[in-house]
């Protein structure tokens, strides 16, 4: 056990670092799909996500999980993309819950006046939200990704198993 738990901390860190990457590409991409007339600010939070996604699958496999020649693209493509859509809804939801909190209290109010009086700056509150649904969507990511993304599980062949005998049940 005081093995595993260095080890963890020691990919967490890895995944923290790689992922921060990811994030700038997410947070980024959003002011991008910001200026797209008419998108809404959780179509945009989602559509950064997915964009940010891509870079976080490949440096985990290569990087960070250690799984670059396991064979198991495909496999480990699947359930890292149902990881990382669980980590979506943490990340919207979060923003979303974050975005109401911070433009119903008095503290959201303090920080628009305070940021938008001191510097020329648009309303901060959707960008305060955004960063926190990141945080909460980090660690949802990295639990998911740790115990079942990039292990042999066992879900893929069960899968597999289960479609051929629906399959065969067709043909019957």
């Amino acid at each position: 056990m005081r093995q595993a738990m260095p080890r963890i901390s020691q990919k967490f860190a890895l995944y923290t670092f790689f992922s921060a990457f990811a994030a700038l590409v997410n947070f980024g991409s959003r002011f991008l799909y910001d200026m797209i007339p008419g998108v809404h600010f959780l179509v945009a939070v989602t559509l950064a996500y997915l964009t940010g996604m891509v870079v976080n699958f490949i440096s985990s496999k290569w990087l960070v999980f250690d799984s670059g020649q396991s064979g198991r693209t495909r496999r480990e493509a699947v359930k890292f993309l149902f990881i990382a859509i669980l980590g979506l809804f943490v990340t919207v939801i979060v923003s979303a819950i974050a975005l109401w909190i911070l433009k119903q209290s008095t503290m959201g109010q303090f920080l628009v006046k305070w940021i938008t009086t001191s510097a020329d700056f648009a309303d901060p509150r959707p960008t305060i939200a955004h960063a926190l649904g990141m945080l909460a969507g980090l660690l949802a990511n990295f639990v998911g990704h740790e115990f079942l993304s990039f292990k042999e599980t066992g879900i893929w062949d069960r899968i597999l198993e289960y479609r051929n005998r629906s399959r065969s049940g067709d043909e019957q």
